[in-house]
């Protein structure tokens, strides 16, 4: 594993000079690019590709705990200011989390770009793996753009929903382009979110790019942190969820559910720690000592080496039904030498190593996609099948639910507890038009732009007003 975060690290630095600005980043990409002119420096540079996810201002804490904290799973208890903003929903656009997560996600896609652009160059005729590694950086670049979509696009109700109540398709900057040349850095106006889905479904796409990528990655021995078909289509069942696109969100996720060897382990705890169980983490991002995450350092408290900045909330706890086995990884106060007060999760355990490995699609999940999807679909007795599997693993009875209704109702929840601290709950409650849970009324507009995050001041600055800002703020 070691090896892994070695290579990360040295090619995840090769991009470094290049997120200094937002998503009009000046043109100092060409250095890096010109490095690229042989089959294994773009390989390599594939691996920084994938490193960009690690940062602790994207999926190595703050875009995941923040989607759980700015709904009910989490609580803040910190004194980061910029924290509190989210907590509270006061965030202003000159606030530097949401800068930094904006602009470590635009890194990302600049480092997916100059891959896709440098191997689809290359003529080598010992690039045999040519076509895998242009699939990988754009099955990486759609993850990118659905996860800008999640929080700064959409509109009061969901995703994929038309124009918002101003007649507005609120998207996100879309650069599939390598920033090589002042045009190619100049500032450009927001995308409609119908744009952004189009590009992120042609970077999905099942013949031109998922049949491109090897059905197991090799890389993946002992974990899956390389993406491959079952990972990419996935993903694509989540897109679809979003999309409200319930036949392709059954049939992406039963691919998945029927790839040999894959199975819910029987222990919910066992997902968890510097381990990523290839039996049932689809995609995961590893960690070790020398190249940490902080979450479990935010969780715990200061007498334990943590700094105390979230707690896991008391709804939360509440939310789980009793007998289930869940509730005590999820939600503890228990003081012992592993734990200790105020609430928080057993899923990041790890403060002085910060190795603990981070699950980006887990199948439990794709049970719960399937299950409602089948149930938008009127298959209320599948529905219900695909839920009990996720409800039995916790050590909980048949689902009571028989009515559409309430069976979607019960699949929320179960996906409250069940990817609890995983960074799923705010996007949710968008989609099933729940924000009211959260104190957000989508029919009053001093209230319903909180369902997005504002652009970050600096972008809307270094834009020249090229760029708009999101309603309300």
């Amino acid at each position: 594993m070691k090896k892994i975060f070695v290579i990360l690290f040295i090619f995840g630095t090769i991009f470094t000079s290049c997120t200094k600005v937002i998503t009009n980043q000046t043109p100092q990409n060409d250095i890096e690019a010109s490095r690229l002119n042989d089959p294994a420096s773009i390989r390599a540079a594939l691996l920084g590709a994938y490193s960009a996810s690690l940062s602790g201002n994207y999926m190595g804490l703050r875009y995941f705990i923040f989607a759980d904290m700015y709904a009910d799973n989490i609580t803040h208890v910190g004194t980061f200011p910029s924290f509190a903003q989210i907590f509270n929903k006061s965030i202003t656009p000159d606030n530097v989390e949401i800068t930094n997560m904006w602009t470590q996600i635009y890194a990302g896609i600049n480092r997916c770009n100059t891959v896709i652009a440098a191997a689809t160059a290359n003529t080598a005729t010992t690039f045999t793996d040519k076509n895998q590694v242009i699939a990988e950086a754009k099955v990486l670049r759609a993850y990118h753009y659905f996860n800008l979509l999640r929080y700064w696009g959409g509109n009061e109700n969901g995703y994929n929903q038309g124009p918002d109540v101003n007649g507005k398709s609120w998207g996100v900057p879309l650069r599939i382009n390598p920033t090589l040349t002042g045009s190619d850095a100049a500032p450009i106006a927001r995308s409609s979110e119908d744009d952004v889905w189009k590009q992120i479904l042609a970077d999905l796409d099942p013949t031109q790019v998922i049949a491109n990528l090897a059905v197991t990655n090799s890389a993946n021995s002992s974990y899956n942190w390389r993406i491959d078909q079952k990972a990419a289509n996935a993903l694509l069942s989540r897109v679809a969820l979003y999309r409200g696109d319930w036949a392709n969100a059954e049939a992406k996720a039963t691919a998945v559910i029927s790839v040999t060897g894959q199975s819910l382990l029987s222990n919910y705890a066992s997902l968890y720690g510097n381990i990523g169980p290839k039996q049932e983490v689809i995609w995961t991002l590893p960690y070790d000592p020398t190249n940490q995450n902080s979450v479990a350092f935010f969780y715990f408290t200061t007498g334990y080496g943590g700094r105390n900045e979230i707690s896991a909330s008391t709804g939360l706890n509440n939310a789980h039904e009793i007998g289930d086995l869940r509730k005590g990884v999820n939600y503890t106060t228990a003081a012992s030498a592993a734990i200790a007060p105020p609430a928080k999760t057993l899923k990041y355990t790890r403060v002085s190593t910060g190795d603990d490995f981070i699950p980006q699609i887990r199948l439990a999940e794709i049970y719960l996609i399937r299950a409602e999807a089948r149930a938008q679909q009127g298959n209320l007795i599948g529905a219900a099948s695909d839920l009990n599997v996720v409800r039995n693993r916790a050590g909980l009875p048949n689902t009571l639910a028989v009515t559409q209704s309430d069976l979607l109702t019960a699949i929320l929840n179960e996906r409250r507890v069940e990817l609890a601290h995983e960074g799923h709950r705010f996007f949710d409650l968008r989609r099933y038009k729940q924000l009211g849970i959260i104190g957000i009324n989508t029919s009053d507009p001093n209230s319903a732009f909180k369902c997005r995050f504002p652009i970050p001041l600096q972008e809307i600055l270094n834009s020249g007003s090229i760029m708009v800002q999101n309603p309300g703020y």
